[in-house]
């Protein structure tokens, strides 16, 4: 008891240190009910909120495809609950000074994407893949018009990579470079994946095909 009070004490001492710290993250609303908020960060990742206790910044309110800063605390899991909320219209974001050398508009989840030599949102054009040792991190292939080349788009942050297509002996085609160490972008059993020195690293999830 005596430990209890004393930790307590701590706590009380330096509110700071014992509280969760709280965290910002934002996105483009991709889906909006009651009590549920999902937004897709411009790496690709889909996030999900319960809204109930939220303080809200929401002028005109939530819709699909604003941008949405949400704050919490803690590390993130799925459906947490947002402490607030602070949304910014489409209309408002579009009128931004956030472009790149591009005139990609971040904060509205606009990235310059070379294959197709356009501002894209990698969640619409991109196919989704997953790493497959659950470590929550994706890549999204986008294919240039010709479908001659793919781009990947990380969500760890790691540069984007373009990849040539090659015909396979076998019939079909890959994408890769001419490097040992290149990534391989093909289909396997009706799925998207992504190898490495001849391990599967990505692979897209039966639920997201097109």
């Amino acid at each position: 008891m005596k430990y209890l009070n004393v930790m307590a004490g701590i706590c009380l001492l330096g509110v700071v240190a014992c509280a969760p710290k709280q965290v910002s993250v934002k996105g483009v609303i991709s889906d909006a009910t009651m009590n549920t908020l999902a937004i897709v960060t411009q790496s690709g990742d889909t996030l999900q909120f319960s809204t109930l206790n939220a303080e809200r910044d929401t002028p005109n309110g939530i819709l699909l495809e604003d941008t949405a800063t949400v704050y919490y605390n803690g590390s993130y899991t799925k459906g947490m609950s947002a402490t607030k909320i602070a949304v910014s219209s489409r209309d408002q974001t579009l009128l931004g000074g956030d472009r790149d050398e591009h005139g990609c508009i971040g904060s509205a989840g606009y990235v310059w994407c070379e294959v197709l030599k356009d501002c894209i949102r990698v969640f619409e054009k991109g196919i989704r893949t997953e790493d497959v040792d659950g470590s929550n991190a994706s890549t999204f292939i986008v294919f240039s018009p010709d479908s001659a080349q793919v781009e990947l788009f990380f969500s760890n942050g790691n540069p984007n990579e373009i990849l040539d297509r090659r015909s396979l002996p076998s019939g079909g085609s890959a994408w890769n470079v001419e490097d040992d160490d290149t990534k391989n972008v093909r289909i396997e059993n009706g799925l998207w994946t992504i190898s490495q020195r001849g391990k599967l690293i990505f692979s897209q999830k039966k639920d997201e095909r097109k």
